[in-house]
């Protein structure tokens, strides 16, 4: 069974400040996250000065001596680095930096110059498609076909409510986009149960990977501190998905010796009703469905009566003795 993985989302949670940055990267490590996932913002590529948020993605922008300590740092932990990328000079600087790959976010999902960039730069892609009708959904799958990306499910209503998260929706994209990978980007409250529990509904879904928040701590109210888990509770949401994603099991249709086990225990068989004598005919009067005893665990069983029925013993059976297939 293919392990799920879990990205631990630090986003913008480093405000800028490299040692914060470095906190949220080991949190992960020590988590046991699969991966770690930063946006690597340039304000330039993505607002224009009079956005209001432009002040803010601004403050943002780290040295990359900065961003390559922290990939040193999670690499030599065996783990995985992700940028979010906002444009060309992200994209190639992810790249230079030796990040494992990167993500498209819904601001991006348009930006088809920088999509097909990504597309040929990296062989570990993550596109979100939270907020983007089918319609256009229809269009990047056609535009992806022969490449491998994870498509992202989820969208950040700071928080989203439990009843907005549609995951059937997850189950009608598949259907309609067979072949692809598909993962979920949670963002209940960081504080509530569901932030540990939502997730593993999904598990059963088929999906590829889970993206969830870190924080440092909530009570901090560092930036995207809302849908995020503190790094302890991270731990926590971590051993839960290791831990029930193991009842996913094969989807082979094939019964398992446990389960053949429990079959031969559970149904009943044909039995005599009453001592019988060879050349007895076989009719509801005098063979019935019971369960046997183990002694009976290796015999050629019947389970429906209408096998046996009309049919004539070859040899005697005694009372509650089975029916067996070279009986009749």
């Amino acid at each position: 069974m293919s392990t799920i993985e879990i990205i631990a989302e630090a986003a913008q949670g480093f405000e800028g400040i490299p040692k914060q940055a470095e906190l949220l990267a080991r949190a992960a490590v020590a988590a046991d996250a699969d991966a770690v996932k930063f946006q690597l913002v340039y304000a330039d590529e993505l607002a224009t000065p009079d956005y209001r948020h432009y002040g803010l993605f601004r403050s943002l922008e780290m040295p990359d001596a900065t961003w390559r300590s922290i990939i040193e740092l999670v690499h030599e932990a065996g783990k995985r680095v992700y940028f979010d990328v906002f444009g060309v000079k992200s994209l190639g600087l992810a790249k230079e930096l030796g990040a494992d790959g990167v993500k498209l976010s819904t601001t991006e999902f348009y930006n088809q110059r920088l999509t097909e960039l990504a597309f040929q730069t990296f062989d570990r892609l993550y596109l979100s498609i939270g907020g983007i009708p089918v319609e256009d959904i229809d269009t990047m799958m056609e535009r992806t076909s022969g490449v491998d990306v994870c498509f992202m499910f989820g969208f950040q209503a700071e928080p989203t409510g439990l009843e907005k998260n549609n995951l059937l929706r997850l189950r009608s994209l598949q259907e309609r986009c067979p072949g692809k990978k598909f993962g979920f980007m949670d963002h209940s409250l960081g504080t509530s149960e569901d932030a540990l529990y939502l997730p593993l509904m999904t598990l059963g879904l088929g999906i590829a990977c889970i993206e969830k928040h870190l924080t440092i701590e909530p009570i901090l109210e560092i930036e995207d501190y809302v849908s995020a888990l503190s790094a302890g509770r991270f731990k926590e949401f971590v051993r839960l998905v290791r831990k029930f994603e193991s009842a996913l099991g094969s989807a082979s249709l094939t019964l398992t010796p446990d389960e053949r086990s429990y079959r031969k225990k559970a149904v009943k068989v044909a039995v005599a009703l009453e001592d019988l004598a060879p050349e007895t005919g076989l009719t509801v009067e005098n063979v019935g469905l019971k369960r046997v005893g183990e002694r009976f665990a290796e015999a050629r069983t019947i389970h429906e009566l209408e096998h046996v029925l009309g049919k004539r013993l070859k040899k005697a059976t005694g009372k509650d003795e089975p029916i067996t297939e070279d009986a009749v």
